[in-house]
């Protein structure tokens, strides 16, 4: 029956996007944690911390977005049973992200020059500068790490990863308490050493994973020493447009929504407030998504490579419904909870009444912000990102933002109005990917009955 094949891909996409939310969250995490801890020092370390940690997320995203090429291109290779190809696409991958490492970080470092121009607190810049430096240095390490990582992704090894990260994220925590306050006999460096210990926990978390691939078997099986002979033009050409796109999508978004709290921001504390708690409380729902997304990218690239239209199809469409069903379940608690939440951030009875109308808002539109990020880690395991990412761009900064400003700020519907506008832009992008796969798959269709696949 049709309902069993789409149960089977629905357990595959499952076992492999939870590993893959653990390590996405467990990234994440690292900046929480040190914010939390920096915190204890004082409350000008800690805006100092989120500054640069703000600052940092861009140039990350797309530094990490710019990996994941690898995974649908291994996937397909994979696919195809060619391992030798798996390790052809390894060696240029390294070489090629080992030379964007070192241009990343140094562009980075760059980018920390311009902190004293973003705020006008002195004291609060120069502190947020130099933990800036610690966090730009970690850029090559982290690049390097899910170079690895987007790599063994493609094969389905999913867990190793998640692994290494956790680990890190412990050690991290560890290596805070001695830095930040000054134990085991080592100065309190406050701020800074919260800085020196992500940079070491970075390089730590390689060592981690190149551990887990020496013993174990089929890891070390599918992976060799990179060959710079094994390099070739076509080869790098092709990570280059794959792994640009993405990046310029994930910074395209991330930068799309930093202007949407600015102009939360522009409407005072308490509105501001009220949709940062509303969009931390449904960024669990969005991460749970992203994990399912990625899980479809190693699924239908591998699918593709294997030239199996059949689970393209059928793949694709249990994740669509997995997806549904999740953020439909994530809905009715968003519903359920909007007022009760929001009360573990504030006590004020203004911002939580705001907070629960636009998580309200949010939870209407879960599923369509959920299928929006499945259909494009779909269309990314077809190795089709260009569009995606033209289509991201035009809905958020052609639409979103322009709707929003006009709403909120013209018409004086305020935060409700920049809350409309959010959602406005994340329904029809979800609309123009759908229409988009459609395309896509058609061609593979096409293909398939003149016998061209």
């Amino acid at each position: 029956m049709r309902i069993n094949r789409y149960t089977i891909h629905a357990k595959k996409a499952i076992k492999l996007a939870i590993p893959i939310v653990v390590a996405e969250a467990g990234t994440q995490l690292t900046h929480v944690v040190d914010a939390m801890m920096v915190g204890n020092v004082s409350a000008l370390h800690l805006a100092a911390a989120s500054l640069a940690n703000y600052i940092f997320l861009i140039p990350l995203l797309f530094a990490m977005g710019t990996t994941v090429a690898i995974t649908p291109l291994v996937g397909n290779a994979n696919g195809k049973n060619d391992l030798e190809e798996c390790k052809t696409i390894f060696s240029n991958a390294f070489f090629l992200q080992l030379g964007s490492a070192v241009i990343m970080t140094c562009l980075v470092l760059m980018i920390g020059f311009l902190i004293p121009l973003v705020d006008s607190d002195t004291e609060k810049t120069a502190l947020a500068q130099s933990y800036f430096n610690y966090l730009a240095l970690s850029t090559f390490p982290i690049i390097l790490l899910f170079t690895m990582k987007c790599y063994f992704d493609g094969f389905g090894f999913t867990v190793y990863g998640m692994i290494a990260i956790i680990a890190g994220n412990i050690i991290n925590v560890f290596l805070n308490w001695v830095f930040i306050f000054g134990n085991l006999g080592f100065p309190a460096m406050h701020l800074d050493g919260a800085g020196m210990t992500t940079l070491i926990v970075r390089f730590l978390q390689i060592l981690i994973f190149l551990g887990l691939v020496f013993f174990t078997p089929k890891l070390r099986i599918r992976i060799e020493i990179p060959k710079w002979s094994k390099v070739t033009k076509d080869k790098i050409i092709s990570f280059f447009k794959i792994g640009l796109n993405v990046g310029i999508l994930n910074s395209v978004e991330i930068a799309a929504f930093s202007l949407i709290v600015i102009f939360a921001g522009w409407l005072g504390v308490t509105s501001a407030a009220a949709y940062q708690i509303a969009i931390s409380i449904t960024g669990i729902a969005y991460l749970s998504a992203l994990g399912v997304g990625s899980a479809a990218t190693v699924l239908i690239s591998t699918y593709k490579g294997a030239r199996q239209i059949g689970n393209i199809v059928d793949g694709s469409f249990a994740v669509a419904w997995l997806t549904t069903i999740f953020m439909f379940l994530c809905s009715v608690v968003l519903i359920s909870t909007r007022s009760i939440f929001p009360s573990f951030f504030v006590n004020e009875p203004e911002v939580i009444e705001i907070a629960s109308v636009l998580i309200l808002m949010l939870a209407a539109f879960q599923i369509p912000d959920g299928l929006n990020v499945a259909f494009t880690r779909i269309l990314r395991g077809l190795l089709d990102t260009k569009i995606p990412m033209i289509i991201n761009s035009l809905a958020f900064w052609a639409l979103m933002i322009p709707l929003a400003y006009l709403l909120a700020f013209k018409l004086n519907f305020g935060i409700i109005g920049i809350m409309s506008g959010v959602v406005t832009g994340i329904l029809i992008c979800c609309i123009a990917m759908f229409i988009r796969y459609r395309q896509v798959l058609k061609q593979y269709l096409v293909k398939l009955r003149i016998g061209d696949y």
